[in-house]
């Protein structure tokens, strides 16, 4: 009989358990947080005041918005998780049939004032709606963040630069005595997840997430730094290619036949490219930097070395023209054959006048031939001694060219293998 009796207690309990229905609604009614409102909301939630709040932060970083050369800045945007423990506020699971969390108004809690130092821009985010609580009092909040910080940019080997950006979280009217931030994660942690959410927006992506904990000015401060390296194919295909391209027109040009005055034309055009891509590069940088760029020095440095092709290009001219007036009589203006053809002219004009009459024609017409055979003869002679310094003038200019040229080269190409040494790639 007793077999039975057990056998029917054992068949309606269970059937008891399974029709108890739970709702998180009881545990608020337990917790009687409406009623409690006004000091939730007001106070600090630790039983001992002499004990620091602990709250434990969280980030996951999502993306790089801007970073803004000029005004040295940095737009980020993250998420912020912090959890503290409400001393006021737990229940047994097993009394509400296993229910360890609930949802629950943000307006109904106090919140840590959480504050970031180096934002220079106001924060207009706010806290997530509702907050997550579990039965032991462990409050859960979000928050996403866009933030505009400042943030010291180093432009010295731009664009193959990296930069460090750091921002301090801290509360801001509590000291370490009564609120103390704790991270999650550490370090290694939260750098292996850096990629987990990120989205990329073209221009930067983040190499390492670093947060340390650390007090500040009396103040508990947690300590997130990132560093982030930029994409530099866009400014190497805009920038950097393009003045090269131009160098090497500028020194092709020595290979343009021997017209000097299209030479020079054509190098001042080239310099003026130049200067169309440094104001490009300007809008870029910041106005005043104490250590400048190296880009800034390599577009210089071009710019100088188109500069001294120019010069000399004119160099070789004014050798050219010193060599023809040395070719000139020794007492006059004109050049030799020039000279020589008015002498013969004027000997011709001479030897008409004072010319005597000859009863015989024959033999007066040929002394006129000879005559004119000696002066046709001198003639050719000049003009043969004229072409033969012409040519000597030319092949020295050119020996001068030529040696103006390889030094001009062997002085880009000892630049450019600084430069290039000196950027980190």
């Amino acid at each position: 009989m007793w077999l039975l009796v057990l056998y029917l207690l054992a068949d309606h309990l269970p059937g008891t358990l399974l029709n108890q229905t739970c709702k998180h609604y009881d545990v608020v009614e337990y917790l009687n947080i409406t009623e409690r409102e006004h000091l939730l909301l007001m106070t600090m939630p630790k039983n001992d005041w002499t004990k620091p709040l602990i709250v434990t932060v969280d980030t996951v970083f999502v993306s790089i918005l801007a970073v803004v050369e000029k005004t040295q800045t940095i737009t980020t945007y993250f998420w912020i998780h912090a959890m503290w423990k409400n001393d006021f506020l737990s229940w047994d699971p097993q009394q509400f049939c296993n229910i360890s969390h609930i949802t629950i108004p943000f307006s109904y809690f106090w919140v840590p004032d959480l504050y970031l130092l180096e934002q220079v821009l106001e924060d207009t985010s706010t806290w997530m709606t509702y907050v997550n609580l579990t039965h032991d009092g462990m409050i859960k909040a979000m928050k996403p963040i866009r933030l505009t910080s400042t943030c010291v940019l180093d432009f010295h080997y731009f664009p193959f630069d990296t930069q460090k950006c750091s921002v301090s979280l801290v509360s801001a009217m509590h000291l370490e005595n009564s609120i103390v931030l704790k991270s999650l994660r550490n370090s290694s942690e939260v750098d292996k997840d850096r990629l987990k959410y990120f989205v990329d927006n073209g221009e930067w992506h983040p190499l390492e997430l670093v947060m340390e904990e650390k007090t500040k000015d009396g103040r508990s401060t947690i300590l997130f730094s990132v560093v982030i390296e930029r994409e530099s194919s866009l400014y190497v295909l805009a920038l950097i290619l393009p003045s090269l391209s131009l160098m090497l027109l500028d020194l092709l040009s020595h290979y343009v036949p021997k017209s000097y005055n299209e030479k020079i034309n054509f190098k001042i055009t080239l310099l003026l490219g130049i200067s169309v891509l440094m104001l490009l590069l300007n809008e870029f940088l910041p106005a005043s930097s104490d250590d400048p760029p190296i880009i800034v020095i390599f577009f210089i440095g071009t710019m100088t070395l188109m500069a001294i092709g120019i010069i000399e290009t004119i160099f070789v001219m004014y050798i050219g023209s010193k060599i023809l007036k040395s070719d000139k009589t020794p007492g006059g203006t004109l050049p030799l054959y020039q000279g020589l053809l008015l002498e013969s002219c004027s000997k011709e004009v001479q030897l008409k006048e004072e010319e005597p009459v000859l009863e015989d024609g024959v033999v007066s017409i040929l002394e006129r031939i000879s005559r004119d055979m000696h002066l046709v003869r001198e003639q050719i002679l000049s003009l043969q001694s004229t072409e033969k310094m012409e040519t000597k003038r030319e092949k020295l200019q050119e020996k001068i060219e030529k040696m103006v040229f390889y030094c001009h080269l062997v002085l880009c190409s000892a630049f450019y293998i600084i430069i290039f040494s000196k950027w980190k790639w």
